[in-house]
């Protein structure tokens, strides 16, 4: 799936289904993205691709998937990416000094539980940020949306075979969770999509 994911999530679903134009998710990054950063959950390095510049001088991947992390690898070449296959769901014990920024993009809707055990997570990743560090990312809504058919359709299908296990995620958990563990918490919701940034 690696080979059409960007065309099938980022060209198609992110603009037709989910009503979250993958513009807004670069954006994100644009402003969320430090020197020092730290992304959770890789993909196909995408938007590190597309917003990250000469600035970013520090940039570890985790991911469980080695096959996303070897992709990703390549394609943010440039910036000498430091690779980790890791489970997120569990403590990460990797001895890396603190980032500034912590990427966590599409990952919290593939995974299994409630939106409370989901953002474990987030705890695992809380040790790997400095003082000041920002967490930001996305996430797709089971809940307190209106999904049009399309979306309707790749909701099913991706929850009944186990891509997605979001059925009951909506943006009052993830705001309730996120403000839980951090000071500041910026949450806002375009089409299916919550996107968030907590410090």
């Amino acid at each position: 799936m690696l080979s059409i994911y960007d065309v099938l999530v980022h060209g198609l679903s992110n603009r037709f289904a989910w009503r979250c134009p993958t513009r807004r998710l670069v954006s994100l990054y644009c402003t969320g993205l430090s020197a020092n950063h730290l992304e959770a959950g890789v993909g196909t390095g995408f938007f590190l691709d597309r917003a990250g510049g000469a600035e970013l001088n520090r940039l570890v991947l985790l991911d469980i998937n080695r096959h996303c992390l070897e992709r990703a690898g390549r394609r943010l070449a440039r910036f000498r990416p430091s690779l980790y296959q890791v489970n997120l769901l569990a403590p990460i014990k990797l001895d890396l000094a603190p980032f500034s920024s912590v990427g966590l993009t599409y990952v919290l809707h593939c995974l299994p539980g409630t939106m409370g055990e989901k953002l474990k997570v987030v705890d695992h990743l809380r040790p790997l940020m400095g003082k000041r560090a920002a967490l930001f990312g996305a996430t797709i809504l089971g809940r307190g949306m209106a999904p049009n058919r399309a979306a309707r359709a790749l909701l099913d299908l991706y929850n009944a075979k186990g891509v997605f296990n979001n059925r009951e995620d909506d943006i009052a958990s993830l705001s309730e969770g996120l403000k839980q563990r951090f000071d500041e918490v910026e949450i806002r919701r375009e089409g299916c999509v919550a996107l968030f940034r907590a410090a």
